[in-house]
């Protein structure tokens, strides 16, 4: 089939509108004239449909010539569309466009009116913090008044225009520098994990450092600096462990973005990671019952005008919450009822997401059905993660994902597999440095299997492994693992013969 990728491109940029977006386009092409067979093949798009069942409808209801070049409009006509509907919603091409006019009556001697159209660009540029426009913006008028030989302004004046653009180029500066430690740090963090151990905590000290000598050097108090600032900071303190710190910092920053709704991003990626740094804290700490209020934000934010595909992601965070705070306080009946009421979203709507909320959705799904004893079904989630090919093995909760594979094989009687996977994990955690406490816990008590038939020698076992599980219980490193599936309540179920739910729920009642 003759294009076959340019259709592809078609249905991931359909996939990825958002409702107005759809219905813009809706409006545009139904005042365009001429021939409209291009629409045949966008309708056939928003029904779902392969590349080659939309190839296959074409070709019966118009003719099959014509499918490329329709392919090709098609292309063109939504990429027209979406610029020209973010020339109405994009306060940055308003500027823009107040430039370019500007521009356009210096160049026809309307020196007055071209002065006005920057002084409305300058205006616009200070209010939304564009401080790069702001720059590109007093070039322009010094360009102008050079241009005039300075005719209309003195000496002081003009030192004083020279004077306003170092200030705003030392405050790109600033809070460019800010972006790059805020940058470095969540790549660190998204790809070698939280930090583990004091000694990990330790080397992010050199962002720490950098970040506190930027604030204690600059003296800038904009929207932009400030949100780095308490971004980064929110962010360190969640993922070295102190989380009452990184709550205090996360809701700072939604205060920020709540008093300065003008400067929110569209789509409005910082304030999520706000609402979810909240979220994280209370998730790791055992407080659901906080939770709730800030969900809601997020909630809200799902049903903004933004692309699907940050949508799904924000529907997909919800989905982990509630399903996760569920499966922490033991009610996985309630869990797996509210997993069955989300089949559609995860069927057709979270392939869209990206490789680790993928990842972590196949997780959960998977922990939820070994949390119930339908071993069977876990298996076949865990394999969604295992055959990816190389997609998840970077991601923190991919080695997660082979723990919990080891729980399953222990459950299903396959200890002849623990060996050889065990050591695989151990070279891997060499490799990258990072272990936590909880995972030689459970590489011992995975070698311990089979496990005593009778009560007794079983409670015996339980007393060698008590102490270091409380140990481990009250580590706020090892807290963020256990949230995610709670290993030692798992070895305390299997010694005790205590249901699993039933720890969980006595783990929850001491929080």
């Amino acid at each position: 089939m003759k294009q076959a990728t340019k259709i592809n491109q078609i249905i991931l940029l359909v996939q990825s509108l958002s409702k107005a977006e759809k219905r813009y386009i809706r409006l545009y092409t139904n005042i365009q004239n001429g021939d409209k067979n291009y629409m045949l093949i966008y309708d056939l798009v928003c029904q779902d449909l392969s590349a080659e069942q939309i190839y296959t409808k074409f070709c019966n209801e118009a003719n099959e010539k014509s499918f490329e070049m329709a392919v090709k409009h098609l292309y063109q006509v939504i990429l027209d569309c979406l610029v020209l509907l973010r020339e109405k919603q994009d306060i940055q091409t308003t500027i823009f466009n107040h430039i370019t006019k500007a521009n356009i009556l210096f160049e026809r001697e309307l020196y007055n009116n071209a002065f006005s159209e920057l002084e409305k660009a300058r205006k616009l540029a200070t209010i939304y913090e564009k401080d790069t426009l702001l720059l590109l913006i007093y070039r322009t008028e010094l360009k102008y008044l050079r241009t005039l030989h300075f005719d209309r302004i003195n000496e002081k004046e003009l030192i004083s225009k020279q004077v306003q653009i170092n200030e705003i180029m030392n405050y790109t500066r600033n809070t460019n520098q800010h972006l790059q430690l805020y940058d470095i740090l969540k790549h660190r963090i998204t790809y070698k994990g939280s930090a583990r151990s004091n000694k990990q905590k330790e080397n992010l000290n050199d962002l720490v450092l950098n970040e506190l000598n930027l604030i204690a050097n600059h003296s800038y108090q904009g929207f932009e600096p400030r949100k780095l600032h308490l971004l980064f900071q929110a962010t360190y303190y969640l993922n070295t462990g102190n989380y009452k710190s990184a709550i205090r910092f996360y809701k700072e920053l939604i205060a920020l973005f709540e008093a300065n709704q003008h400067l929110i991003l569209n789509p409005p990626i910082y304030y999520l990671s706000a609402i979810e740094g909240v979220l994280d804290s209370l998730y790791v700490i055992g407080l659901y019952k906080e939770m709730p209020f800030f969900l809601s934000k997020l909630k809200e934010i799902s049903k903004g005008n933004y692309p699907t595909e940050f949508i799904i992601e924000v529907q997909a965070r919800i989905f982990l919450y509630e399903l996760s705070g569920l499966l922490n306080t033991g009610q996985f009946n309630t869990a797996k009822q509210y997993f069955e009421s989300h089949t559609d979203f995860l069927t057709k709507k979270s392939p869209i997401a990206g490789p680790d909320t993928q990842l972590k959705l196949h997780l959960y799904s998977t922990i939820l059905y070994f949390s119930l004893g339908e071993y069977t079904k876990a298996r076949k989630s865990l394999k969604k993660i295992f055959v990816s090919g190389k997609l998840y093995h970077t991601l923190p909760s991919y080695r997660i994902a082979r723990l919990i594979n080891l729980l399953i094989q222990a459950e299903l009687g396959n200890y002849d597999f623990f060996t050889n996977e065990i050591n695989s994990i151990k070279r891997t955690i060499r490799y990258e440095k990072q272990i936590y406490i909880t995972e030689k816990l459970l590489f011992r008590f995975l070698a311990a299997h089979p496990l005593p038939i009778y009560k007794r020698d079983r409670e015996k076992l339980w007393i060698q492994y008590q102490k270091e599980v409380i140990r481990i219980r009250e580590d706020k490193y090892e807290k963020r693992l256990l949230k995610i599936f709670d290993f030692t309540a798992w070895i305390e179920s299997k010694l005790t013969n205590t249901p699993f739910r039933d720890i969980l729920i006595q783990i929850q009642n001491q929080i």
